[in-house]
Order: C-alpha cells, then structure tokens, then sequence
C-alpha cells in the first residue's frame, strides 16, 4: 500500500495540471501537464500493475526515465535564457540518447539503466540550480513565489537530489543489501516522489495570472 502512495499522488497532480489547458496556460505548462499525465502517472500506473502481476517492469521504467529527463530538458530549454545552458541541453541530448543505446547493447533492455538514472538526475539538478540563478539574477519584481517554474524546480531538485544517488546503486543495493533497499526506497525515495508531485501541483496552482494565454 505504501508503494501505491506516490501514484496516488501524482495522479492528482497530472489530474490538477489539466487546468493549464482549461485557463489556456503558455504552451510550456500544457507540455508538462501531458508528461506528467503519460509518463509519471500512466506509465507508472502500468509499472505498478506489472509488478503485482509478477512481470518484471524495469524495461519499463527504462523508458519512464528517458521519457522524464529529456522531456524536462525540453522544457527547461524553453525557460532558460542562458545560451550555454541551452547549448549544453542539446548536447544533453545527443549524449543521452548515445548511453541510453549503449545500455541497452551491453546490459539489456530489462535491466535498469542506473548509469543513465545517474548522469539523466544530476543534469536535471544542473538545469534547476541554472534556474534558480536565472530567477536570483532577475531584475522582475514579481515574486518568484508566484512563478510556477520556480515550485517545479524546487520539486525536481528535492526528488533528484534526494533519490539519484540511491537509484544510482539499486541494482547493487537490491543484491548486496535488500531490507535496507526496500526500506529506502519504501520510505525515503516514495517520501522524494511525494514532495515532487506536491510541488508540482503548487506550481499549477500557484497565483500567477496565465488565464486565455495563447
């Protein structure tokens, strides 16, 4: 049941995103409404079922992250200014994709890809902190409170911050260590989940006016 939490959670949280298209949010928050219904609440919702049927999912979960980190840096291409952080998302993805393919040749496709979950997360937390300086060195008055991006990365960089170096050595963990893997990931990377989608959906709701916006 513990498990389950997080999808719960982030189901609301792709349910509370939809808004974006009802008020006709900026495109950006309508792109990231569709990843966090596809991928972080659809995909994993399929995950969940293939684990209680007995079916091992990590090739699913394999796609889940490559979907997730590139989807993301997408998006932060869109809302960073900087011209070297937006040229180093698209060599990003170049380098990505080239060890997602070479995981897949040397390991396989039903093994969890840590190395890519590790090198994807710590990206992921370059592009938030790159952000979070973006809105520092911002002459706007607004409060960054108000900004949705601002929630978002908060959420990105508390989950990858929290959970890449555990994910990083599952497979090793999971062998080596199993209670204290089942533990961790049971009550401390759910607990990372959690908080993400809860910022995420603040980010939806928060007051910025974005209504009729084409």
């Amino acid at each position: 049941m513990i498990s389950v939490v997080p999808l719960i959670v982030a189901g609301l949280a792709a349910g509370i995103s939809t808004i974006s298209f009802y008020y006709r949010y900026p495109i950006a928050l309508r792109k990231l409404s569709l990843l966090w219904i596809f991928d972080l609440f659809f995909i994993d919702l399929a995950g969940h079922l293939m684990k209680g049927s007995g079916i091992k999912n990590h090739w699913l979960y394999n796609f889940y992250f490559w979907i997730f980190y590139l989807g993301l840096a997408y998006l932060y291409r869109e809302q960073i200014l900087s011209k070297r952080i937006r040229l180093s998302i698209l060599y990003f993805y170049v380098l990505f994709l080239l060890l997602a393919v070479s995981e897949s040749v040397f390991t396989g496709i039903t093994t969890l890809h840590t190395t890519g979950i590790v090198v994807g997360g710590a990206f992921m937390i370059f592009l938030t902190v790159a952000y979070f300086r973006q809105l520092y060195l911002s002459e706007e008055n607004e409060m960054i409170t108000r900004d949705p991006w601002f929630w978002f990365s908060f959420g990105f960089l508390v989950y990858f911050g929290g959970t890449i170096p555990f994910l990083g050595m599952l497979n090793y963990m999971w062998g080596k260590y199993p209670v204290f893997a089942k533990f961790y990931y049971l009550y401390v990377s759910n607990s990372f989940a959690i908080l993400m989608n809860v910022l995420v959906a603040a980010g939806f709701l928060c007051r910025k006016d974005y209504r009729f916006r084409k």
